[in-house]
């Protein structure tokens, strides 16, 4: 059949019929057919686009002897020259970008046909085509991470001795007298924040209106990257009170809260590092450890929130083929003293405590694990095991959910007196939004059995439902109301929205929360059920100032209503 007769066909039947031209080529290569080498009109590296008629046959090619040739072109970029055609007669020039050889064969009448090797542009070192539109070069954006970046204004610390904390190039040389494999660099920061809030309203304990401020210090002394020593102090409260001015009436009264007294003070290092160092040799192993006044935190400070006289030490970076557990970490903890617990109400002397901590990575989420067991040193019979364990992951994309429980048991006292004794169930929820980071919707809910306490929570840390909304939280300073934070007995939640700013400028939190009530009212420290609304605003005036406002609205049965309002000022240095 002439190739002038051949049907103009669909993509598919075109594909199909390439392919049985592409098996006679390779028929006729064992046959000894002789090949010819097809040479196009375009520019290499240029695509263009055919019409899909052009596409659905092979092209017909006058015999390569037959074109001329430059003198000095190479043949690949030579145009093939032919007589002109009727406009609806096929172009003899091959599929630019796509074939870079031809097969010689023949048909029934003689005519000589090229079928196409399928070889896209072989031989060459042309640029690959790629569509325009979503492929353009900008040579100005491909400049802009390098030299389109300006400085960030930063805080730099109060006191910066020794090796600066940020630094523009090479660092100073390092000291050996720890050893070669653990270098030397000492540098001494203090830092921290002032805060100042003028607040007023009806807290649990009656009206208040006062105006107070809070500077927290941080003292670091670092010898190595693994080993310093770290002190922090708040010289203008003690306990829960605070250097400010009280609002009476007419009158007003100053108060005085100075403490120079440290609330943690401790060692910390890495044993494997420093024995490295002694003896010249690269880290033998992984043995983080703290000692000394040390602060303890765990599950965001729900089940532990103190700074207590003891030691830590971790396993790190572990792993376990048999549990399925792709990465987890041990913690082992100790407190011979300074333990502030409601289950110990008004004596930080009164227990002391040894536990572990464990933070796992598994099964499509994180897991965090706990076991303390707290030893009351006056022989009261309130000595007891706490225990919890958490679940997080994300389902189905959209919704963020943790799960966490927290269990009490063992004090040999009647059930009326025990202090620490049954169980809490948290679950925090948060909706994954096509804006996550701006856009966050939480549900957040709660069940307390009996009382359960933490293993240690500092006075200004708050009640163990603080995470629970923004309602639950004390603000540290002038005494702001919260809906009760016990979990003593009580259910509950919270709802609410988190927005922030395009640019993460600002912040606004609205939420409503619920406080019901179960069992004996002896039992409990919640007099009925609470209902509140609350919020809360924040922006930044500078890189390291802003300004906080928070106001809140509670019904309480068989108590009286809370209110309250403030606006905060903050400083970090």
């Amino acid at each position: 059949m002439h190739a002038s007769a051949i049907l103009i066909v669909s993509r598919p039947a075109a594909t199909i019929f390439a392919s049985l031209l592409i098996v006679a080529s390779l028929l006729a290569t064992t046959a000894g057919a002789q090949y010819a080498t097809a040479t196009s009109g375009v520019q290499l590296g240029m695509p263009v686009i055919r019409s899909q008629a052009a596409d659905a046959a092979p092209t017909r090619l006058p015999d390569p002897s037959t074109v001329p040739i430059a003198a000095g072109t190479p043949a690949a970029t030579v145009a093939t020259r032919q007589a002109a055609q009727p406009a609806t007669a096929r172009s003899s020039e091959p599929m630019p970008g796509r074939l870079a050889s031809a097969v010689q064969t023949s048909t029934l009448d003689g005519a000589s046909i090229y079928a196409p090797q399928l070889v896209p542009w072989a031989g060459d070192f042309s640029p690959t085509p790629l569509p325009d539109a979503a492929f353009t070069y900008d040579a100005a954006e491909a400049r802009r991470p390098y030299d389109g970046k300006s400085p960030v204004p930063v805080q730099r610390p109060l006191i910066e001795w020794g090796l600066p904390l940020f630094l523009n190039g090479m660092i100073p040389r390092s000291q050996t007298f720890l050893g070669e494999t653990n270098l030397v660099q000492q540098h001494f920061y203090m830092y921290g924040d002032y805060r100042a809030g003028y607040g007023g309203g009806r807290n649990a304990g009656g009206d208040f209106h006062n105006m107070a401020a809070q500077f927290r210090l941080d003292l670091d002394w670092g010898i190595t990257s693994t080993e310093r020593f770290h002190a922090f102090i708040q010289p203008l409260n003690r306990g829960g009170d605070f250097t400010g001015i009280n609002f009476v009436d007419d009158d007003f009264d100053a108060q005085d809260a100075f403490n120079a007294d440290f609330i943690t003070a401790f060692f910390e290092g890495d044993l494997g590092a420093i024995t490295g160092g002694l003896t010249d040799t690269w880290y033998p192993f992984d043995l983080p450890f703290t000692a000394g006044l040390i602060p303890l935190l765990y599950q965001n400070g729900i089940w532990m929130d103190d700074a207590v006289a003891g030691a830590a030490f971790a396993l790190p970076s572990k792993n376990s083929k048999f549990l399925r557990w792709s990465n987890f970490d041990a913690t082992f903890f100790a407190a011979v003293d300074q333990l502030n617990s409601d289950a110990f109400p008004g004596d930080k002397n009164a227990a002391h405590l040894f536990g572990t901590a464990w933070f796992i990575e598994a099964y499509d989420g994180y897991i965090e694990s706990g076991y303390a067991y707290v030893d009351d040193r006056t022989n009261s019979d309130r000595s007891y095991h706490n225990v919890t364990l958490s679940f997080a992951r994300r389902y189905f994309w959209r919704v963020a959910n943790t799960v966490r429980v927290i269990g009490n048991f063992g004090q040999d006292l009647p059930r009326d007196q025990r202090t620490a004794d049954g169980a809490l169930v948290l679950i925090e929820n948060a909706w994954v939004s096509r804006d996550a980071l701006r856009f966050v919707p939480y549900l957040n809910a709660f069940a307390g059995f009996g009382r359960p306490q933490s293993v240690a929570r500092a006075a200004a840390a708050g009640g163990v439902l603080r995470n629970t909304g923004i309602n639950f939280e004390t603000d540290g300073i002038n005494g702001f109301p919260t809906l009760d934070a016990t979990a003593n007995n009580t259910y509950g939640g919270a709802v609410g929205i988190n927005l922030l700013g395009p640019a993460f400028d600002h912040q606004l939190v609205v939420e409503a929360a619920y406080v019901g009530v179960m069992d004996n009212p002896d039992d409990r420290n919640a007099a009925g059920e609470e209902l509140a609304f609350g919020t809360r605003y924040q922006i930044p005036i500078s890189h390291r100032t802003l300004i906080r406002l928070d106001g809140m609205w509670a019904w309480r049965d068989n108590a009286s209503d809370l209110t309250g309002g403030r606006i905060e000022y903050r400083w970090k240095f």
